[in-house]
């Protein structure tokens, strides 16, 4: 198989390339931005893709709150122009969307629970959901929405709870009261090798459809903190607001990998 990627310098684009390898595909990376779409049909025409894996997207929350329009055009604008490339020449197309597309709930969220996003990223990742769903069957495309829930990784940065977590371990005095916003939200939170390798089957049986990649077990927060730090944390809850939970129901994932 060969295989296209978007945003193969992100931490799964990394550890997709890899997987990918030892199973024996083929891949070649998109290396241009995917608001160009003379960029993306020139990196697709030669090449006659069997599947693509989108990853590209603007992800970290400061970035997307800060520069919401570039949010849209990268997230939403991207995918239109990546089906416009693709559509002469028919791969299969992963999709990656988000767990943030949910209205969060206490119950696993299963593939039909209502999509009710409350910030701007999980808003440009379910607008992109919709030009997939609007567009692939216009042009014959067969493609898989992964709605992938939270993971971590160390070559994580910036932002995100692990890379944070960690630098503050260091440069914090543990023995005080840690102080953590979200302390009490459950998150489906997995290794990130985990959830490629999932997207790297789904690839290979080339499935379709809406599923949820994620480990269906929730984590709160604190005791994630707690799990990875090298002391015991004296966690303070930082939020006002009730607690959330966004954890996946993962059965149609199971049905879909043959599990």
């Amino acid at each position: 198989m060969h295989v296209g990627i978007t945003g193969g310098r992100g931490v799964l684009g990394r550890i997709l390339q890899v997987q990918l390898a030892a199973a024996g595909h083929r891949h070649d990376c998109f290396g241009g931005d995917v608001r160009e779409s003379k960029d993306l049909a020139a990196w697709m025409h030669p090449r006659r893709f069997d599947a693509i894996i989108h990853l590209a997207a603007l992800v970290p929350t400061q970035s997307v709150q800060t520069d919401p329009a570039r949010a849209f055009q990268v997230n939403v604008g991207g995918t239109a122009n990546l089906i416009a490339a693709v559509s002469a020449y028919k791969p299969w197309i992963f999709y990656a969307s988000s767990s943030h597309v949910y209205q969060p709930q206490e119950a696993p969220l299963s593939e039909s629970a209502p999509t009710a996003p409350a910030h701007p990223y999980g808003v440009s990742k379910l607008m992109g959901e919709r030009v997939l769903a609007a567009c692939a069957p216009a042009v014959g495309l067969d493609y898989c929405v992964g709605r992938i829930f939270s993971f971590y990784h160390p070559s994580q940065t910036g932002s995100f709870l692990y890379p944070s977590l960690l630098r503050r371990f260091v440069d914090e005095d543990l023995e005080k009261p840690f102080s953590l916003f979200g302390a009490e939200d459950i998150r489906d939170i997995s290794p990130a090798e985990v959830l490629v390798a999932h997207i790297v089957t789904l690839a290979e049986k080339r499935a379709t459809g809406v599923v949820n990649i994620g480990s269906g077990q929730g984590t709160r927060i604190a005791d994630f903190a707690q799990t990875h730090a090298p002391r015991p944390l004296k966690v303070v809850n930082a939020s006002a607001a009730p607690p959330t939970s966004l954890v996946a129901d993962i059965s149609h994932l199971h049905q879909l990998l043959g599990r």
